[in-house]
């Protein structure tokens, strides 16, 4: 295993944190219900409202007039197809990124933990070149555990002493206390955070901060 560069590692959210790929979510959502006959459509507004949800928690928003099971077969529709979609049509990254993720992966591991499907990551990674920049990336797909876990699993897989989870909606932060870890709110997301938490509006401001946080 590749030694870390320290034990303080910084973990990204992806949707609305790394990249914004809504547009492209929605056309593949789109897609698949076309493909199946299914008569769904999603405005972008509706696929905004899915972010950083788990299947459990999308499948009754989505598909709210068929049992949760069915619901289920429908999402994996469109979970399929989005995957495959991506692969080729990825979403875009937020300004000054690999700039700033340069700077940041000098002094400190970099992670991904996802609530997406597995193929996800990968796509962000692949189809945008950004391997380069993270140890390693942890989704609900691979796990089916809750967001806190994973940022746990991958705390004590790489026996950080401190972690900082990057995120853009509530449930970020919610999840992030569970694990007892510190929590960047990326106010440039999707979501909305009244509380008084730590924040940034750009990627620019990330680096200063973290080294505050981790008391550099």
């Amino acid at each position: 295993m590749e030694k870390l560069i320290s034990k303080n590692g910084i973990i990204f959210d992806l949707d609305g944190t790394l990249w914004d790929a809504i547009n492209e979510i929605m056309d593949a959502w789109n897609i698949a219900m076309n493909k199946n006959s299914l008569q769904y459509h999603f405005t972008f507004e509706k696929t905004k409202s899915y972010m950083g949800l788990t299947p459990e928690e999308t499948v009754p928003l989505a598909f709210n007039d068929v049992d949760f099971d069915k619901g289920l077969t429908y999402f994996k529709l469109a979970l399929k197809e989005e995957i495959e979609y991506l692969k080729d049509h990825p979403g875009e990254i937020y300004p000054n990124e690999k700039e700033i993720l340069t700077i940041l992966k000098k002094k400190y591991p970099l992670f991904i933990v996802s609530n997406s499907d597995k193929g996800y990551i990968e796509n962000y990674l692949n189809s945008l070149n950004m391997n380069e920049f993270f140890f390693d990336h942890l989704c609900a797909g691979d796990t089916k555990k809750a967001k806190w876990e994973n940022i746990l699993i991958m705390k004590e897989k790489y026996n950080l002493d401190k972690v900082i989870y990057v995120g853009d909606t509530l449930k970020d932060y919610i999840e992030t206390k569970k694990a007892g870890q510190i929590f960047i709110y990326a106010s440039y997301g999707f979501g909305i955070i009244d509380e008084n938490v730590n924040r940034i509006t750009n990627l620019k401001e990330l680096p200063k901060l973290v080294d505050e946080l981790f008391n550099i």
